[in-house]
């Protein structure tokens, strides 16, 4: 059974999730569509862009520690939307990290600027590689992580129930609008901080499960 302290931890690290997700997008340099000009791009602000590629890797496991909490406290009321909304987060967020840390080599290519070509013949060829494919496949159980819980805790009518379909509408904006709109990034970070403090403030407010335990009377004291 969950605890106010495994709800607490739960908290933090949504909190962190959100605040480092929101920063890195804020952060991160605006890419042309040819990836040849990717290291001059990050060669412009070389300490923003290292920075924005450290948040993005380092929100990843807090939304693993975030997703399985709140499976864990979301699975009273939806044992199996928790459970494989949380498994699909825990998965996803390690699969991240791969191509984050390719992001890393990527922010060092721009102190190179004789290699600018060699580079981005290489980037397409990693975006490319069947290596790489299962990583981003199994990272975009995010989504399926994000729907899954927030049709977990919209059902549940825990506190902040609107909590849920802000987070659909996240996950709308952000892989859908983010390549359409020049807008889409800001309101894609309003929507996921506005949806993770919801998660937030619920599971501070609701009050602590108490487990009920059968008291066992000696026989001599029930006759």
């Amino acid at each position: 059974m969950e605890t106010i302290t495994q709800r607490r931890i739960t908290a933090v690290a949504l909190a962190l999730f959100a605040v480092a997700s929101f920063a890195f997008v804020l952060l991160a340099p605006e890419l042309p569509d040819n990836r040849a000009e990717w290291p001059a791009a990050t060669a412009q602000a070389p300490l923003r862009s290292a920075l924005s590629v450290h948040l993005f890797i380092w929100s990843q496991p807090a939304f693993a520690v975030g997703a399985v909490g709140l499976a864990a406290w979301l699975r009273p009321h939806s044992p199996k939307l928790a459970t494989i909304g949380g498994a699909f987060g825990f998965l996803a967020a390690f699969m991240h990290i791969v191509p984050g840390s390719w992001s890393l080599t990527q922010v060092s290519m721009g102190a190179h600027p004789e290699h600018y070509a060699v580079y981005g013949q290489l980037i397409e060829a990693q975006e490319a590689s069947p290596h790489m494919l299962p990583y981003f496949m199994l990272g975009l159980g995010m989504v399926v992580s994000v729907i899954l819980l927030g049709i977990a805790h919209f059902r549940s009518r825990l506190p902040m129930r609107w909590a849920g379909p802000v987070l659909w509408a996240w996950v709308v904006v952000e892989f859908l609008g983010t390549g359409l709109f020049a807008w889409a990034p800001a309101l894609s970070g309003a929507l996921l901080v506005l949806g993770v403090g919801g998660l937030i403030a619920g599971l501070v407010r609701e009050p602590a499960r108490q487990p009920a335990f059968v008291s066992a009377q000696p026989a001599a004291e029930m006759n």
